[in-house]
């Protein structure tokens, strides 16, 4: 179901299965297709391909990104121009394995809690879990769970977040305690 107050670009593609919230918008060029799930308020850039996976609210897809199912994002997740996330571990031409139904039916094969931020041009691997406030940096090759606020380097170490990161959650925490 698209919310009537969605946007929907007239050169993009989102096919009937999708689920896209209230206020978010789908520009040019892009595809949401096979069951992906949109919250509320969320971007998605020119050119992003969306094929199965399920988003919080408040999410910003950049341009280029490509993700199909097996994912589920959490609230106020930035993903970067151009990151890939990955949901098959030994890709190959032939499909021996790969259950696109299993993926389809719920299985997760990463997670991205709220409030994460991924740089350009990174690769999230299979298996994959990201804490609350992680910062992916740019072209980081992420093969390993990251903890909640850590920094995740491009050569793939973990840094607990500074100072002048920290500023940059100050409105996500906010909004988390005043759930509570």
């Amino acid at each position: 179901m698209i919310h009537p107050s969605a946007f929907i670009h007239e050169r993009a593609l989102a096919d009937e299965s999708v689920s896209i919230g209230a206020r978010s918008r789908v520009w040019q060029f892009a595809s949401v297709i096979r069951g992906t799930v949109l919250g509320e308020d969320c971007t998605v850039a020119s050119s992003a391909t969306l094929d199965g996976p399920v988003f919080g609210d408040r999410c910003i897809i950049s341009q280029g990104v490509a993700m199909g199912p097996g994912f589920l994002i959490g609230d106020d997740v930035f993903i970067g121009p151009n990151v890939t996330v990955c949901n098959d571990r030994w890709p190959r031409t032939y499909k021996t394995g790969f259950d696109l139904k299993k993926f389809q039916s719920g299985y997760i094969t990463v997670r991205i809690h709220n409030w994460v931020s991924i740089g350009a041009n990174a690769v999230i691997l299979p298996g994959v879990v990201l804490g609350k406030r992680v910062m992916i940096a740019a072209g980081a090759v992420v093969d390993r769970n990251v903890p909640a606020d850590r920094l995740y380097t491009r050569e793939g170490k973990m840094l607990p977040l500074s100072e002048k990161h920290e500023t940059r959650y100050a409105r996500a925490r906010m909004r988390e305690a005043l759930k509570c």
